[in-house]
């Protein structure tokens, strides 16, 4: 069988979490989690960044070991953020640098397009350049609501310019905070209204509260895989997205698509930084025990 190729694009980051005394340093970037599951699906896999000189090699060479080819974008400076978590369950995230928005890629033929940015815009010529009739192309929405206060610290803006991206998106992801910010509205079923604007599928993610899938006129509740470790949760959304879309991909069926996003997500908070992200015989085991609890 030939082998499928992904295209990601989205900035690499290097993230510090604290939690209390505790600060951990990780590779991060929705592009990264993203790229790095695909990986090990078996995807040849080419990741678009913008990274500054002296991005550290260690990282460079995780990335490489993982068997992704990255494709750099020269900038002054590469992203670097905080997420510091508080005793009430909150976060606040502080931005330190932002390499800067990525609007124009390569023509690259790919079967499958994932664009993922945790911070940082991605041009409108981006989905344009790599859109193709009988490809896939995906979207976290996540870097299209933020913004960077003249602190650094991040908040949620409403993204003005929705309509003319969401005409090339198949698949739309999205969690409860930026669903406000895409449709004005707090209920659930508003996620359904996007698929006006193109998607054919939304898929939006309440953590460990499990996920909703909208396509057609019809939705589904997708529960989470509950035996496990916790130990971070860092990468999880990019996880779900990335599975769900290669599931989709092979098999053009929703629900195994999401009950194999599900499955894939529960190894990713098992450990830190992605060390977690599983390939495809560990994910297969979970997801069978899904459908089997679930989908008798």
């Amino acid at each position: 069988m030939k082998q499928k190729k992904a295209v990601v694009v989205g900035n690499l980051a290097i993230r510090h979490e604290i939690k209390g005394r505790k600060k951990i340093t990780i590779l991060a970037g929705g592009s990264y989690f993203a790229a790095l599951q695909l990986a090990k699906l078996g995807f040849d896999v080419t990741l678009i960044s913008r990274l500054s000189s002296d991005f550290p090699q260690k990282y460079l060479k995780k990335i490489k070991t993982a068997g992704i080819k990255l494709l750099r974008q020269p900038s002054w400076e590469s992203t670097e953020y905080d997420v510091q978590y508080h005793k009430d369950g909150t976060k606040t995230v502080v931005v330190h640098s932002d390499a800067g928005p990525i609007m124009s890629v390569p023509r690259i033929d790919a079967d499958l397009v994932l664009i993922s940015s945790y911070i940082g815009h991605i041009g409108l010529d981006v989905f344009k350049i790599l859109r193709r009739e009988d490809n896939l192309m995906v979207l976290d929405a996540q870097g299209f609501t933020k913004y960077k206060k003249q602190d650094g610290e991040l908040t949620y803006v409403p993204w003005l310019e929705k309509e003319d991206y969401l005409k090339y998106v198949d698949i739309l992801k999205l969690n409860a905070s930026e669903l406000y910010y895409l449709s004005g509205k707090t209920t659930v079923n508003s996620a359904a209204e996007l698929l006006k604007l193109g998607p054919k599928i939304v898929a939006l993610t309440f953590g460990d509260k499990g996920s909703y899938i909208f396509y057609d006129k019809k939705y589904m509740k997708v529960p989470v895989y509950k035996d496990v470790k916790f130990v971070d949760k860092a990468g999880v959304g990019d996880v779900y997205t990335a599975a769900f879309a290669a599931k989709y991909l092979e098999t053009e069926d929703i629900t195994e698509a999401a009950y194999f996003a599900a499955a894939a997500a529960s190894f990713c908070v098992e450990k830190v930084g992605g060390e977690g992200v599983a390939g495809i015989k560990k994910i297969n085991k979970r997801f069978k025990i899904l459908k089997d609890i679930f989908l008798v």
